[in-house]
């Protein structure tokens, strides 16, 4: 009998097994906080339904959630022009969904402003390029003006209520845009002194317009 109790008083003196229990213990308890700050973390039993928010304001949206221990984040905003500038057109979860008390809903609303783009540099661009370019940046109101020049079509500026842009300027999405392009025409004079004079490479009898008047050298 006393051999037995020396035996095992051995046995939880050996440093080996010491440190082995030391760990299988400081296991257990880990895994036991594990638990118990997963089941906090989770809050069992505490899920509520995703109220469904399509079409209201900010603000009415927020006093639904914090009703229900939600609050609200907004991540993303379109602008449409025939749309309720504020109202929400989007949830993330959607409505009917459980989550947790205290989980964020993550909406999109119209914007109340339209979203600035850039109109790139487009001079010496052929009208059509100009046109397929714009459209795909969403502007899809263009109108042209042309002014003559010895080539056709193509774009020497890019007018917004009547300003010129520069290259990379931005204007609110989906404004109507001027194409001013070169319309091919050229003219056959010049004016001078508000009369006319035959332009170079004309004769007299090609030009329907006055000269200007020669000067009477008798008077000197």
């Amino acid at each position: 009998m006393i051999n037995k109790i020396k035996t095992g008083k051995a046995i939880f003196e050996n440093k080996i097994v010491k440190n082995l229990l030391i760990i299988i213990c400081c296991g257990l308890l880990l895994i036991f906080l594990a638990l118990f700050f997963l089941g906090i973390y989770t809050r069992h039993g505490q899920n509520v339904v995703v109220p469904d928010l399509d079409g209201l304001q900010l603000n009415e949206a927020n006093a639904i959630l914090d009703a229900q221990g939600l609050k609200a984040e907004v991540v993303d905003s379109i602008y449409r022009l025939d749309a309720v500038p504020g109202a929400i057109l989007d949830q993330t979860p959607k409505a009917g969904n459980k989550v947790k008390k205290g989980r964020s809903i993550y909406i999109a609303i119209y914007s109340r402003t339209p979203q600035q783009v850039s109109v790139p540099g487009l001079v010496d661009y052929s009208a059509r390029q100009a046109s397929a370019l714009l459209n795909s940046l969403g502007f899809t109101h263009l109108s042209t003006e042309e002014i003559p020049s010895e080539y056709a079509g193509l774009v020497v500026a890019v007018k917004y209520r009547g300003k010129t842009l520069a290259p990379e300027e931005k204007v609110p999405a989906g404004s109507p845009l001027t194409l001013v392009i070169t319309s091919g025409g050229s003219t056959d004079s010049l004016k001078v002194d508000d009369e006319y004079i035959v332009a170079p490479g004309t004769s007299d009898t090609d030009s329907p317009l006055p000269k200007k008047e020669a000067i009477d050298d008798s008077f000197f």
